[in-house]
């Protein structure tokens, strides 16, 4: 990429350890509107504010692995190009922001004068902090600094707010988790010294199943010497009954279900052509049963929450001015580097 000069930007709170390089960005019609939710109207320079802050991450973390044309790739699998998927996502944030600020009065959410008051000042010091040239490449604004600062608040009020109505109630029998210890041999290939994956041979895959079937007899007297004395790794696993069990084959888990507690199985063989050797540790695995607990409630939370604005956007009146959107770009490559102090750093020449 040719720069034409480095600008320099401390970015308070997010990274407030960093310095972000970019180039000296371009113009565009600020007072556009890219939108409309209702009646309000939503400005190209706050929308591309936004979305150049959400740039600045996906430049410091996907640049070293996809290159300066990662903004024109499909990296996420999806159809659209990064840029596309980027810009759509900052819309439908700035969307939902205001949408969850409609129904704040519902929730009793407000935002104080003191905060507001807290969020205009981090705005101030971060215009005060950095060079011309950083604001300019990020078409900051204090107030679209401000206006960020705030939805971010009533977005985080909101959530809580909203999740608190979920059900948080979950009995020992929904949560209950069994926890076993397992070997798991692969019978149908092996990694090479190189790292590539090889086929056994079938004389092969028969003195695997007669060398598994030994240290199944003998993992039933001793499982984890059984493992160590053949190189095994001991894993282990916790379930529930009403769960997918997607990450561990349903011969396994069905095994499982007629042990006691310190029973050790017989050799397991799954359809994939997978061995397995199990012991049933706990019948009732007091710390997993809590993990599983909070993981049910999680997502009861965010089923609630998504239910909620799901309304909220089914309702809305949101338009989008795609002609106007298409302004923004990721064209100049923000580099991200760590410094210790976060102060403003002049703007030097590349």
């Amino acid at each position: 990429m040719n720069w034409k000069k480095g600008t320099s930007l401390v970015l308070a709170g997010v990274m407030a350890s960093s310095v972000l390089f970019a180039g000296c960005g371009k113009s565009i019609d600020k007072d556009a509107v890219v939108a409309t939710l209702g009646d309000k109207e939503i400005s190209l320079g706050f929308a591309n504010f936004m979305a150049q802050y959400q740039a600045i991450t996906y430049d410091r973390y996907f640049l070293s692995m996809y290159g300066e044309d990662m903004w024109n790739q499909d990296i996420f699998g999806n159809g659209s190009t990064m840029t596309e998927t980027v810009k759509d996502g900052v819309l439908e944030s700035i969307e939902m922001s205001y949408l969850l600020e409609q129904h704040m009065e519902e929730y009793k959410v407000e935002i104080t004068d003191d905060e507001l008051s807290a969020m205009q000042e981090t705005a101030k010091q971060f215009m005060e902090d950095n060079s011309k040239g950083a604001i300019k490449a990020l078409g900051a604004e204090e107030e679209y600094v401000t206006e960020m600062l705030r939805l971010s608040m009533i977005q985080t009020k909101m959530q809580e707010a909203i999740q608190s109505e979920a059900d948080t109630e979950v009995s020992d029998e929904e949560a209950a988790q069994r926890t076993f210890s397992y070997i798991q041999i692969n019978a149908n290939s092996y990694t090479d010294d190189d790292g590539n994956s090889v086929d056994y041979t079938e004389e092969e895959k028969e003195e695997l199943a007669e060398k598994a079937e030994n240290v199944a007899k003998a993992a039933a007297d001793d499982f984890d010497g059984a493992a160590a004395d053949n190189d095994y790794t001991v894993s282990t696993y916790s379930y529930g009954a009403d769960e997918d069990n997607s990450t561990m084959d349903e011969a396994v888990t069905s095994a499982a279900d007629k042990l006691k507690e310190g029973e050790v199985s017989d050799l397991i063989t799954t359809e994939a052509g997978t061995y397995y050797i199990i012991r049933l540790d706990s019948e009732f695995d007091e710390e997993a049963t809590e993990t599983k607990r909070e993981s049910i409630i999680d997502t009861r939370k965010s089923e609630h929450y998504t239910e909620i604005t799901d309304g909220y956007k089914e309702a809305a009146e949101w338009n989008v001015n795609e002609k106007v959107w298409e302004a923004v770009n990721f064209d100049e490559l923000y580099t991200v580097y760590e410094e210790e102090s976060t102060e403003a750093v002049e703007e030097t020449e590349n």
